[in-house]
């Protein structure tokens, strides 16, 4: 079943980040603009988010997608 997902709302950031999130699963994925950084160790975030702070001078989109079948839990 697919789900349908609302695009009243949704910032550029987010767009490009529904058309391309599989490539990214089981990754902490950074997005700016029309660009996507991603990294598997949660000890590159700090890097990555300096360098866009100082290319594009904003905070990024962050988020963690997890690997297909991977069980998430919410408290």
């Amino acid at each position: 079943m697919r789900k349908v997902v609302s695009t009243v709302n949704i910032t550029p950031e987010q767009k490009l980040l529904l058309k391309n999130w599989e490539k990214s699963r089981g990754s902490i994925v950074l997005v700016v603009g029309e660009t996507i950084f991603s990294t598997k160790r949660g000890a590159g975030v700090g890097k990555i988010l300096e360098k866009i702070e100082k290319q594009f001078h904003k905070r990024p989109l962050i988020t963690y997608i997890p690997k297909e079948g991977s069980l998430v839990l919410f408290l």
